[in-house]
């Protein structure tokens, strides 16, 4: 069961770039964002009906859950997929899957992280390898990248914060509440940018809407979630050191996308960067 689940889990949040990709010329990307983590938090309270699970956090403890779901859903979800939207969607998923890196730099600079010979390598390696994928040695960059770095960054963030909160509730409540706080703040700004929210325009793309509501932000956390239960925090957070790939091979299959040499030398090196920075993983709130 704990294979399968970080097996679906890997496969999950390996096409959310890919599968999301054909819509954009339909749908605003912060809609769909929008809509498929209202799908997301429909998917997880079914999962918390099941397992009997309540919302157990005390209103004291939610302006932490509040400020991750503004940081993962508003903002970081929102830059990947407007990355998606302006650029290859291997290319963001590559640049978007080196958060690990950031998350130390930026640790390492707030001095929450210890420094040693091991993450020193893998900064180096991961920040050659970011410079490659990105094309920065052509000192041009496409919007599109711009905003898949700025995803994860602000990911990163989140990672921290998550590392450094104290959560002793259920981490599906947590992702709930989380997500709530995130789509309410992803709602305020459409209303103020003027942009409708309709999901009119996702009828004619029903099927890989559904797949990105239900099976990306809702079941993606279900089996993301069994596969720690069962095979530990740290064996399941290599779902996102091996997303950048699967992602890449998604693309090529299904969208046509091409790579170059130095595309998959900076994918190569920027994943064992972020392998060498890693630490393991305790909590079950990272999205996708």
């Amino acid at each position: 069961m704990g294979i399968l689940s970080f097996v679906v889990t890997l496969l999950l949040f390996a096409s959310m770039e890919v599968a999301s990709k054909p819509l954009m010329g339909s749908i605003d990307p912060l809609v769909l964002t929008f809509w498929r983590f209202v799908c997301g938090i429909v998917v997880l309270a079914i999962a918390m009906a099941f397992r009997r699970k309540r919302l157990s956090l005390s209103p004291g403890k939610l302006v932490v859950p509040a400020l991750m779901g503004i940081l993962n859903t508003f903002m970081s979800m929102s830059f990947l997929q407007l990355a998606v939207k302006n650029t290859e969607a291997c290319r963001a998923a590559a640049i978007f899957g080196s958060n690990p890196v950031f998350v130390v730099l930026i640790a390492a600079i707030l001095g929450w992280e210890k420094f040693s010979k091991r993450k020193g390598a893998g900064l180096l390696l991961g920040i050659t390898g970011l410079i490659l994928v990105t094309g920065m040695y052509t000192l041009k960059m496409d919007t599109g990248t711009m905003y898949a770095l700025l995803a994860s960054v602000t990911f990163a963030v989140y990672i921290i914060l998550g590392r450094k909160a104290s959560m002793d509730a259920d981490p599906i409540s947590v992702n709930v509440i989380s997500f709530v706080f995130g789509i309410a703040a992803l709602a305020l700004w459409l209303q103020i940018k003027g942009i409708s929210m309709s999901p009119e325009p996702l009828r004619s793309e029903l099927p890989s809407f559904l797949f990105l509501g239900i099976g990306v932000s809702g079941l993606g956390y279900v089996t993301f979630l069994t596969a720690i239960k069962k095979l530990g925090a740290g064996n399941t957070s290599t779902v996102f050191l091996l997303k950048p790939a699967v992602a890449t091979v998604l693309a090529i299959v299904f969208l046509g996308e091409t790579v170059t040499f130095n595309f998959v030398a900076g994918l190569l090196l920027a994943g064992i960067g972020s392998y060498l920075v890693a630490g393991k993983r305790k909590s079950g709130l990272e999205p996708s």
